[in-house]
């Protein structure tokens, strides 16, 4: 009996630690990000940051408020968009911006574990 509790204590901690993360998921339907990123699903599936890895899909997406600060752009993550994140700017690495235009017409940000996976500045770059 005690060998049976001992060997499913692993398979419970792994199942707590699934629970726990926060699991992305495109934007509501009818939400202004949902209304801002309609139509654009296709486009924002296909990008690739500078080293051609994939940016994510719809469900890691969102726009964003963006700046420029000194020599590198930074993006708003709010809870409200990426749960689970904490209402932070973030600075955004150059080889993560897409060079190409940004049909979307504002930033958008592809947020994955908390790290910018791509960022598409409003106007392309």
């Amino acid at each position: 009996m005690t060998r049976i509790i001992l060997a499913a204590i692993p398979a419970l901690l792994l199942l707590c630690a699934f629970a726990s993360v926060a699991r992305a998921a495109p934007p509501p339907v009818g939400s202004d990000d949902w209304n801002i990123m309609k139509g654009y699903e296709k486009w924002v599936i296909e990008q690739h940051d500078t080293l051609g890895r994939w940016c994510c899909s719809t469900e890691d997406a969102r726009p964003v408020e963006a700046r420029i600060n000194d020599d590198h752009w930074e993006a708003h993550v709010r809870p409200e968009q990426f749960p689970g994140e904490a209402d932070r700017w973030v600075i955004i690495p150059p080889e993560k911006i897409i060079k190409a235009g940004n049909p979307v017409g504002v930033a958008l940000l592809w947020l994955y574990q908390g790290r910018p996976q791509c960022f598409s500045p409003p106007d392309g770059v």
